[in-house]
């Protein structure tokens, strides 16, 4: 079996049993930032404005067990060889500490990536002069310690170690921890949205949620084959992934499958970034795809569907009222009963987010 699919497969068995509260729990990390100088790891300390920063890394080898795929980074100070001394070291997300040991401190990281629930570890080891205590909570960019001086003939350093657990984003997998941060700015928190969706497959329902608490629950069926992740045109399977409403329209539908959308229609953008990037990374599209995808999701607007991946995803009825119980009706999109369906469209608009788990 392909290692890269592994942890896929544990996920998915997580997600069975998934405690929805916990996506919903406001101490989610909604970002990453660099742990030294400025938070893009650019501009210098104010105390040193001249002062940047560069770096080393290495990822180690490509060894799955237990404790996942680790990455490191060795960042010094330009200037001399102890110019870190002494300098600040900030966490790089919202989380709690788990180990703390003469020299070192290990925090916990719980976030979603696209869409999908995400537990990261952050090592930082050579520094002193730091309180923390197994079990605190920290904020996103919290000065936590300094840089220790050097010592033996080594000069100061920070050196910055990111665990993955479990990770499953191809999109993401392996990658040095400078390129997951950039990657990793902004993520969402459920918890602070005004209204999300969340459509959960293996339970057949979709819920709306307002400020991390679930409103309603509505029930779903899905694509023909929609417990699979839609990754080609015409499969039949529905996305996996955080999506966004491009496009709101009531029924009736023209067209020879007019009726089968229902009384109305709520599109997605898929395909978003993520699908496009791990398209491109297993050779499926085309850079220039990847970019028109990307550039479609920064302005919020249509995604590309003449790409191998498909598109025209969205959220709509059915011909008829479908019976309770689990229904493979679509050609992946996610289908509601005719009264969900007009509440749901009065209840959202262009931009708002919807989850769509295993």
């Amino acid at each position: 079996m392909n290692w890269r699919i592994l942890p896929w497969l544990f996920l998915a068995c997580t997600l069975s049993a998934q405690d929805l509260n916990s996506l919903l729990s406001p101490n989610l990390a909604g970002g990453f930032d660099f742990p030294v100088g400025g938070a893009d790891g650019t501009a210098g300390y104010k105390d040193q404005a001249t002062k940047r920063w560069h770096k080393k890394w290495s990822v180690s080898e490509s060894v799955i067990d237990a404790l996942g795929l680790e990455s490191h980074e060795t960042w010094n100070g330009i200037g001399g060889s102890d110019t870190a001394a002494n300098q600040p070291v900030y966490t790089l997300a919202a989380g709690t500490v788990t180990e703390v040991k003469n020299g070192e401190v290990w925090l916990e990281h719980r976030f979603l990536d696209n869409g999908q629930p995400q537990h990261v570890l952050t090592g930082y080891a050579g520094i002193h002069a730091c309180t923390l205590k197994p079990g605190d909570t920290v904020k996103r960019r919290q000065r936590i310690a300094q840089i220790a001086p050097g010592s033996n003939g080594h000069p100061a350093q920070l050196t910055l170690t990111l665990r993955h657990l479990l990770y499953t984003e191809a999109a993401t997998w392996p990658q040095s921890i400078s390129t997951f941060i950039r990657s990793h700015k902004h993520l969402l928190v459920p918890a602070k949205e005004e209204r999300l969706l969340i459509a959960v497959k293996h339970a057949y329902q979709l819920h709306v949620c307002e400020k991390g608490q679930i409103k309603h629950t509505m029930p779903i069926a899905l694509g023909q084959d929609g417990r699979q992740r839609k990754t080609t045109d015409g499969d039949n399977r529905t996305p996996l992934g955080e999506y966004r409403i491009t496009q709101k329209a009531k029924g009736p539908f023209d067209g020879e499958y007019g009726a089968y959308l229902g009384a109305a229609w709520l599109r997605l953008n898929y395909p978003n970034t993520n699908d496009a990037r791990t398209a491109l990374i297993e050779k499926r599209i085309t850079q220039k795809e990847h970019d028109r995808i990307a550039a479609a999701a920064l302005h919020g607007s249509l995604a590309p569907t003449d790409t191998a991946l498909g598109g025209g995803i969205g959220i709509h009825g059915w011909i008829s009222d479908w019976p309770d119980g689990h229904h493979h009706l679509t050609w992946g999109c996610l289908s509601l009963r005719k009264a969900d369906l007009l509440q749901l469209h009065d209840w959202v608009n262009k931009g708002t987010r919807i989850l769509i788990l295993p």
